[in-house]
């Protein structure tokens, strides 16, 4: 049986304090208590076995008995570039790409975007949302979670990071590639996913003009949330296997 597991951001013994939302799981909602063992994870590749030495609701002590590093895997990247979808459905596409392996999830603002983020926490909440995920499907490293951008700046900071990535972009022509049909390579992949308004025509000359390549994932119109489940999990699926 799996125990229960936490995020600490440092690792750093051998003693760390728990507090916020993950004391509160601790002693809340697991209800643990001094002398119990749990698992804590930092996110970015350090997992730790330890003991919990004192326990209240805000603040939680625990000694570390065993901690073991692990490099992050020797593999091609995925990216998610994702337009807003309407109401909470950016929160369950976080959670969802979190656990099919995603490595960075980037919001990008496209001309035809409807919905917006205004709160000033946006994106310490959603990694909140990511760390949640990561327990439950216990992956050890954290997907990157981008702050909003524009498409016009995404495109060259993205360029710079993976400058040799393959970069798709999901459309309905019947021409297109359909993507469980091509062929992926050992590059770094990033895959644009556009509003449910669909691109512009200006949006589309500035993917390709950077080597994007389209691709279809269905001859329906997806959702946004749907359509980058579905490039997340064909893309990890074939860098996986």
């Amino acid at each position: 049986m799996h125990l229960n597991r936490f995020y600490c951001e440092s690792l750093k013994g051998p003693v760390i304090e728990l507090a916020g939302g993950q004391a509160h799981h601790l002693f809340n909602v697991c209800r643990l208590k001094t002398g119990d063992k749990v698992e804590l994870f930092d996110g970015a590749g350090t997992l730790a076995t330890a003991s919990v030495e004192k326990a209240a609701s805000k603040s939680v002590l625990l000694k570390i008995v065993d901690l073991e590093k692990t490099e992050k895997p020797n593999r091609p990247e995925v990216i998610i570039a994702v337009s807003f979808p309407k109401g909470e459905r950016f929160d369950w596409l976080l959670e969802k790409c979190t656990e099919l392996g995603i490595d960075r999830i980037i919001p990008v603002i496209f001309e035809r975007t409807i919905k917006q983020p205004k709160n000033p926490k946006i994106v310490e909440r959603w990694q909140n949302i990511a760390i949640a995920a990561a327990k439950q499907c216990r992956r050890i490293f954290l997907p990157q979670i981008d702050a909003p951008a524009t498409l016009s700046e995404v495109i060259p900071a993205l360029k710079k990071k993976y400058n040799k990535a393959e970069i798709l972009v999901g459309c309905l022509e019947e021409k297109s590639t359909a993507l469980v049909t091509k062929h992926l390579g050992t590059n770094d992949v990033i895959a644009f996913i556009g509003p449910e308004g669909g691109i512009t025509e200006g949006e589309k000359t500035l993917l390709e003009s950077c080597g994007a390549k389209s691709v279809r994932l269905t001859n329906t119109i997806l959702r946004v949330e749907t359509a980058a489940l579905a490039f997340a999990a064909i893309l990890t699926a074939v860098r996986d296997s």
